[in-house]
């Protein structure tokens, strides 16, 4: 199939080249109805502007994207901050996008407002990060496997953290466990699910032996399904994993409202290491996702690239912190 040019992007949208190259180029002198039909048309086209032709980099904006769904919770704050402080020790600013759409994404990289970007959001799957990656404006995607020649992806080390979790409560003598996970389709749920349950598996607990609740990553969602567990009768576990912190506050919030103690009568433990962590009664065991380091990867990674390095794929390992919320097995 013939690659799309300038010219078939202006004929697409009814203009002239010069104003479709004007809003590729310099996209503020173009009037916002006019510059969004061109970048749809461009979309429909799967047109990629020329590499060479692009990076004129004498014309750089010297400003970093950060794309977001939300900015609630802890773990984008730390992500944000960390981030800034790279950029700005660099000459760059950070901007954040909170977006709604997949569009939004795609709008704000076609406008070239930005010289590289980070990219954290679920529902940006993988066929879109391809999309996004056939360009050549340097991407770093949080929690995708995947890489390209202006691309790069960070990995928490999900997999492994679930891992660490089985071998951790099988160490105390945990053998009646429940797993909380996140959602479905999720990266990091389901990997931590994965590792959960085949790190039981290693120490002869079988998966269907494992009790399974969704919390969606939401302490109000984990809270209702383990108080609408409990309500109807069913056993508690020796101990329950979560996919994250909120997971596992909500969870906790539930158990002691029905008059269950922690660690006393099940141990919980959760993912990420949040600053509520310590200061919930009793002081959460998680697995540390270290938050701020990844912000710093993720910022230092995108200079990477914008200095023409090749994309590659990197892994953040987790680490284990003890605290209160767990205990050995009675009669262990």
């Amino acid at each position: 199939m013939k690659k799309a040019t300038i010219k078939d992007v202006a004929r697409e949208a009814g203009v002239s080249v010069a104003t479709a190259s004007n809003a590729m180029n310099n996209p503020e002198i173009v009037r916002p109805a006019t510059r969004e039909a061109i970048f749809e048309a461009a979309r429909r086209l799967a047109y990629v502007p020329n590499a060479a032709g692009k990076r004129l980099r004498s014309r750089q904006s010297k400003t970093i994207g950060l794309f977001v769904n939300a900015m609630t919770g802890d773990f984008y704050g730390i992500l944000a901050d960390s981030m800034n402080q790279v950029c700005r020790s660099s000459g760059y600013e950070l901007h954040i996008c909170i977006v709604s759409d997949i569009e939004s994404i795609r709008s704000k990289l076609l406008d070239h407002s930005m010289d590289g970007a980070v990219i954290f959001w679920d529902a940006v799957n993988e066929e879109d990060a391809r999309e996004m990656i056939a360009g050549d404006c340097p991407l770093v995607f949080l929690s995708m496997n995947l890489k390209g020649p202006h691309a790069s992806g960070i990995l928490f080390e999900s997999r492994k953290q679930g891992e660490m979790a089985a071998d951790y409560l099988y160490g105390l003598g945990m053998r009646k466990l429940m797993h909380i996970f996140g959602l479905s389709g999720n990266y990091d749920s389901e990997m931590r699910c994965e590792g959960f349950l085949a790190g039981l598996e290693k120490h002869g607990i079988s998966r269907k032996d494992v009790r399974m609740l969704e919390g969606k990553f939401e302490r109000p969602a984990a809270y209702r399904e383990m108080r609408k567990y409990l309500r109807e009768g069913n056993p508690l576990p020796d101990a329950i994993f979560a996919a994250n912190d909120l997971s596992a506050i909500g969870c906790i919030s539930a158990i002691t409202e029905m008059g269950y103690r922690i660690p006393e009568d099940v141990s919980v433990m959760g993912c990420d290491d949040i600053t509520l962590c310590e200061y919930i009664s009793p002081p959460l065991t998680t697995i540390r996702t270290q938050f701020q380091l990844i912000g710093t990867r993720a910022a230092e990674e995108v200079l990477r690239l914008i200095r023409g390095e090749s994309g590659r794929l990197l892994i953040q390992e987790g680490v284990l912190v003890v605290r209160k919320s767990t205990a050995i097995a009675k009669g262990k």
